[in-house]
């Protein structure tokens, strides 16, 4: 073997070596890539779940409605499409629900969504007459009929421009207010809101009239009496306390709460001239659509929906809660200061019903007013919350969208209709 022949034996054995090691190498990053594909198509299955097959009786329901359905990160002009939303029952979040439509040849389906945490799911469909249906475990559910209107707000307010149309809203100026709600270290003042983008911003800031003066403040709670010292305070809060009165109908306003703690938003309506028949509800309550009280730091925040009215010497008398299915209206990993939602009462002669885009949370019977009631908007400091507050929370402020009443002093608003098995 000459010389050469040596070396060019010995290159191919070194190229072979290297061929083998590059495809071990290579084998194993496709490995790798697999398991990691693996893992992800794993997540994401566990981040959707497949629906769960119902094996006992399904109740399927349809439910006619304004559009109070607006979910969404962002400022959103309202629309004047009707909103269907179909619920089924027992919740089955992921599962298909087909809307059909009624024509001449029959039923036609128009349109598909996937049941939310409530078993619910909404469209905006046009004018016509609907159903909703779902199958599961081989058997169909089906709602009853509705048929959809064009919705005409009787009052609007979408916040346009840079200030406040004070033709409709005023600042209630309830200084130190102690009666409804104890505010002892704050005043209404219009610097501690503005409106800029097409949103009323509603806020909380220091009184300048009073800086570097201590405001000494007694609360009792159920959870007993605190004392502290807090700055003299501003707070926003505007009604139409003299411009324009509701009696029925659905109310409803588009809203991003803040975040900061120590403070609570709300949306809510108090009787013409803000006076209350002791022990008479039906001459006026106070209807508290929506209140949030900030981040709690355990991660179930959630939406506070009450009706209030007065026994004789102020005796206040509550119905509603803290409710924490509210929290269903919430996107995945998302909080109440990420995120614009609906909120919204119809108000009947008979009932109250507090949604959150769309999906009930709160059912009322009892003290139902009959009187003309204003809408109120604020981001208020009460006694009570004034020990959470810091100071670096004090930019923070809740977002208010819009604003809409639609009509039902004649008829509820809304219609209901309960469904059936199919097949």
């Amino acid at each position: 073997m000459s010389i050469f022949d040596a070396f060019a034996s010995t290159d191919a054995r070194v190229n072979q070596k290297v061929d083998r090691v590059f495809r071990g190498v290579l084998a194993l990053i496709v490995t790798i890539l697999l398991l990691s594909l693996s893992v992800t198509r794993a997540d994401a299955a566990e981040q959707r779940p497949s629906p769960v097959a119902r094996k006992a009786e399904v109740r399927g329901t349809l439910a006619s409605l304004p559009p109070i359905v607006q979910p969404g990160t962002s400022p959103a002009a309202p629309s004047d499409a009707g909103t269907l939303v179909a619920t089924f029952t027992p919740a089955s979040p992921g599962q298909k629900v087909t809307l059909e439509r009624q024509t001449r040849r029959g039923w036609k389906a128009v349109s598909t969504a996937t049941e939310d945490a409530w078993g619910s799911a909404s469209f905006a469909p046009s004018v016509g007459t609907y159903r909703a249906r779902t199958t599961t475990d081989g058997r169909t559910w089906v709602t009853g009929s509705v048929t959809t209107t064009r919705w005409q707000a009787a009052f609007e307010d979408e916040f346009s421009g840079t200030t406040l149309d004070t033709s409709v809203w005023n600042d209630q100026k309830r200084e130190h207010e102690s009666v409804y709600a104890p505010r002892t270290c704050a005043r209404v003042d219009p610097s501690a809101r503005r409106v800029a983008d097409g949103v009323l911003h509603l806020g909380v800031a220091l009184d300048p009239a009073l800086a570097g003066a201590p405001c000494d403040y007694t609360s009792t709670r159920a959870a007993g009496t605190t004392t502290g010292t807090s700055p003299y305070l501003l707070n926003s809060q505007i009604s139409t306390e003299y411009t324009r009165f509701f009696r029925h109908g659905i109310v409803a306003a588009r809203i991003k709460p803040q975040r900061a703690k120590g403070m609570h938003s709300g949306f809510w309506m108090l009787p013409a001239g803000t006076t209350y028949v002791d022990g008479t509800p039906s001459a006026g309550t106070e209807i508290d659509v929506m209140e949030f009280f900030g981040e709690n730091g355990r991660g179930n925040e959630t939406i506070s929906s009450s009706v209030h009215y007065y026994e004789a010497d102020w005796e206040k008398v509550s119905l509603g809660d803290m409710y924490p299915t509210a929290r269903r209206a919430l996107g995945r990993g998302r909080s109440w200061w990420n995120e614009f939602h609906v909120f919204s009462v119809e108000w009947t002669p008979t009932t109250y019903v507090f949604r959150v885009d769309g999906r009930e949370y709160y059912r009322e019977t009892r003290a139902v007013s009959q009187a003309d009631q204003y809408l109120v908007l604020s981001n208020l400091t009460s006694d009570y919350e004034l020990g959470e507050l810091t100071s670096d929370e004090m930019g923070d402020t809740a977002q208010v969208d819009w604003v809409r009443v639609f009509d039902g002093t004649s008829r509820q608003a809304s219609r209901v209709t309960l469904g059936r098995r199919a097949r």
